[in-house]
């Protein structure tokens, strides 16, 4: 291209698919600070269940961040079965530690982890969402193999599904859960996961997993900026 070509000579610049504007949102978006974990004090309601033996147990916790950067839940109230509870939640959380502690970096869905393809466009209870397979490079653990979807107008995943590559617990054989995200005025602020659990002593369980957290002032959605930057990369 000459040196002195002048802008109007110039190709026009090819548009950028919505489904990778709203893909580089979400690249953004997970840089930040995770609404559901760093934000303060979130309620959590863990819903446990063995239907096998017909038993069943409810917690309403708080969970905290502590100095540690490790979530602390504090028990409010517990209902139900005990044993349930120690069966199903307990192997639960621990496994989400292990997690937490490992690098940040490490089990973010990102192009780093996981290779990405995209499925097309499926409908939700707000706007339609972008679906992507999502299968990990490496077989290490906190990471899973199944699908994200991504809303259209924020890049914020509102679902999660798949099951754990592995785990290095000695009590739990297999993980898969279906997290869901809720947004209001494109703000995360409820969010439910549905767990399988297998273990290895007390066989296959559920849990059904509510977060609660306020949106703060302020808060809002990657700017289409920073999302543009990372689309042209």
């Amino acid at each position: 291209m000459p040196v002195c070509a002048l802008a109007g000579d110039l190709p026009p610049a090819a548009p950028v698919p919505a489904e990778a504007l709203a893909f580089a949102r979400y690249i953004a978006s997970i840089h930040e600070r995770d609404p559901f974990t760093e934000s303060g004090p979130v309620a959590v309601v863990i819903e446990a269940s063995q239907p096998g033996l017909n038993k069943e147990s409810r917690l309403l916790a708080i969970r905290l961040t502590g100095e540690s950067e490790r979530s602390e839940y504090h028990v409010l109230q517990s209902h139900g079965d005990a044993a349930v509870t120690r069966a199903m939640v307990a192997p639960y959380l621990a496994t989400q530690q292990q997690v937490e502690d490992l690098p940040l970096s490490s089990v973010l869905i990102t192009p780093a982890n996981y290779k990405f393809r995209y499925l097309g466009e499926v409908p939700t209870e707000g706007a339609p969402a972008y679906a992507f397979r999502i299968v990990p490079r490496k077989k290490r653990d906190g990471l899973i193999r199944g699908e994200l979807w991504i809303d259209s107008v924020t890049g914020v995943a509102v679902l999660q599904s798949g099951r754990l590559v592995k785990s290095d617990s000695p009590v739990i054989r297999r993980i898969e859960l279906v997290r869901n995200t809720k947004l209001v005025d494109g703000h995360a602020t409820v969010r439910i996961t549905h767990v399988a659990i297998e273990t290895r002593r007390s066989g296959r369980g559920y849990l059904t997993i509510t977060e609660f957290r306020p949106v703060a002032a302020g808060e809002g959605k990657a700017s289409d900026a920073q999302a543009g930057a990372v689309a042209a990369q």
